[in-house]
């Protein structure tokens, strides 16, 4: 058996029974597909469907969507198609606000349960790595791109992730698979392509293997966020009220200020909004929460028309999270 099928093979489980792929045409989730469709030719009583998110922002796209219609006709691969209209799409970032629709869709998808298998490899995961060092990171980013987590009432999955792009299209070619080039991939406008097309090829003519070298760092940046998530949690309880957009200031200000910080970037992404950068948090524990309490102090970050974005209020001994959208 394939490595790669042999990887999917271990996530194959007798509880799940709809098995999704995110399927947009490239080497990567082609490669995916086909192997997760060999893979469960074997297991029975198990649904198999293919999901192609026609972003329309190419001239192309049309015909990579009939291309992923092709593709699964001639293997008898269930195919689900979503188009997508970006002329709706306000904003500076593009690329998040496509993301974000995608991922809105697998999690409807998965309402009903299920799996669904996204084609992200080693070299996506380094990438990311770097994407979020250049932005000033901190641990949580540096874990870069989850293997596995729950969305909707299913789980997304990304069985390549500790695979090298190479080896995917080595099983590519191997089976003599199809497959979609993105032109878009080229242009290194785009901060990702930049560190792709620029970046790595010079770490790896200096480093070989950085790629598998970065990846235990990841590793380990993931052991220790989980150390540092769960003192956290504890130092959280200690602040919380009975409401969860409200926590008690006097008990917040007694711990030193890195764990404050902790504490303020743990309750924001609980309460689902957006964290606060470095900038913000230092304002928030050196100067906003010694505010005067009778002035009604607020503290913003983002803008009403940015989802997630939060105001910040004292009232009496709370101190008090709303979303601002």
């Amino acid at each position: 058996m394939n490595p790669l099928e042999k990887k999917l093979e271990s996530l194959i489980d007798n509880k799940t029974k709809n098995y999704f792929v995110a399927f947009s045409g490239g080497v990567d989730s082609t490669a995916l597909l086909y192997c997760i469709n060999e893979t469960l030719k074997l297991v029975d009583g198990v649904s198999l469907t293919a999901l192609h998110i026609n972003h329309n922002y190419s001239g192309k796209s049309s015909e990579w969507k009939k291309h992923c219609i092709d593709f699964c006709n001639k293997r008898d691969i269930n195919l689900l198609t979503y188009d997508l209209d970006i002329s709706l799409i306000k904003g500076a970032s593009l690329e998040n606000q496509l993301r974000e629709l995608r991922y809105k869709i697998f999690e409807e998808t998965l309402n009903a349960g299920g799996k669904i298998f996204l084609g992200h490899h080693l070299d996506d995961n380094v990438e990311t790595l770097f994407l979020r060092l250049f932005r000033g990171t901190g641990l949580k980013g540096a874990k870069s791109i989850p293997f596995r987590r729950s969305l909707g009432k299913g789980e997304l999955v990304r069985p390549f992730l500790d695979v090298a792009k190479k080896d995917i299209e080595a099983y590519a070619q191997e089976k003599e698979l199809n497959f979609i080039n993105d032109d878009s991939n080229e242009d290194i406008s785009f901060d990702r392509n930049f560190i792709r097309k620029e970046i790595l090829p010079l770490v790896e003519k200096r480093w070989p293997k950085y790629n598998y070298n970065l990846s235990k760092f990841i590793q380990n940046a993931n052991e220790s966020y989980e150390i540092v998530l769960s003192q956290t949690e504890k130092d959280f309880n200690s602040v919380s009220s009975d409401k969860k957009n409200k926590i008690v200031l006097s008990k917040l200000i007694s711990f030193p200020k890195n764990k404050q910080k902790n504490i303020i970037i743990y309750w924001i992404d609980s309460l689902g909004l957006n964290i606060p950068n470095t900038k913000i948090l230092n304002e928030i524990v050196e100067k906003f929460v010694f505010a005067i309490k009778d002035k009604n102090p607020k503290f913003i970050w983002g803008t009403s028309e940015k989802e997630g974005s939060v105001c910040l209020k004292i009232k009496k001994d709370f101190l008090i999270a709303q979303s601002i959208t």
